[in-house]
């Protein structure tokens, strides 16, 4: 788990989430992980140089995930022109067509209604709420992270353009991970029979990652 081809990460441990986080998620081809993490640290370095703040990293199963942090949308925005601006950019994108070494597995944009930093290791679990029920989710949510942070886990929530909700839980260490999942928590199984009985989402992706 520790010794993971190419490292893993989701999201730098001094990274502070910003209101506003824009995820791109890369499967690389057969053979080609070691390209696509060099293009990722690439395209980092350029976007920097615009002002973003650019998080990189793969996950458990070597996806490639890019992520940059706005404080709002207007930023967001303003953000994307100059990209579309940028010769160097430009260059970058056609370098990777020339060679490609990866496919875009999924997109996601983030509204960040309960905002915190990510440790070393976490996890993301992502949520889609019944229909109807994506405000219930998200105070379930909450409900769930003040149970989660007693406990020791460090947590920030998320919701996409669907109105999926990712949960995002981090620890300091696999030790601390561990440790966790070790420990009985009584207060959220409670929490866990309670929402059994008023399902108001379903769990659709799990994202296990540490930091490089």
């Amino acid at each position: 788990m520790r010794t993971i081809v190419l490292g893993v990460m989701l999201l730098f441990s001094s990274f502070a989430l910003a209101d506003v986080l824009e995820v791109n998620i890369w499967k690389s081809m057969p053979g080609k992980n070691q390209l696509t993490m060099q293009y990722g640290q690439e395209a980092r370095a350029i976007m920097e140089k615009m002002g973003a703040d650019v998080i990189i990293g793969a996950d458990l199963e070597g996806r490639l995930h890019v992520a940059t942090g706005f404080k709002n949308w207007a930023a967001w925005a303003r953000f994307g022109s100059k990209m579309d601006n940028s010769k160097e950019w430009a260059a970058f994108l056609e370098k990777i067509a020339a060679n490609p070494s990866a496919e875009r597995e999924d997109h996601y944009l983030l509204n960040t209604p309960a905002p915190g930093r990510v440790g070393k290791v976490y996890q993301v679990f992502i949520f889609e709420p019944e229909l109807g029920r994506g405000g219930d989710l998200v105070q379930s949510g909450m409900q769930a992270k003040t149970i989660h942070e007693k406990a020791g886990a460090r947590i920030t929530i998320h919701v996409d353009q669907l109105g999926k909700m990712h949960y995002l839980m981090s620890f300091d260490s696999w030790d601390a991970w561990g440790k966790f999942q070790d420990t009985p928590n009584p207060e959220f199984q409670a929490f866990m029979q309670a929402q059994g009985k008023d399902p108001k989402a379903r769990l659709v992706k799990v994202y296990t990652a540490n930091s490089l």
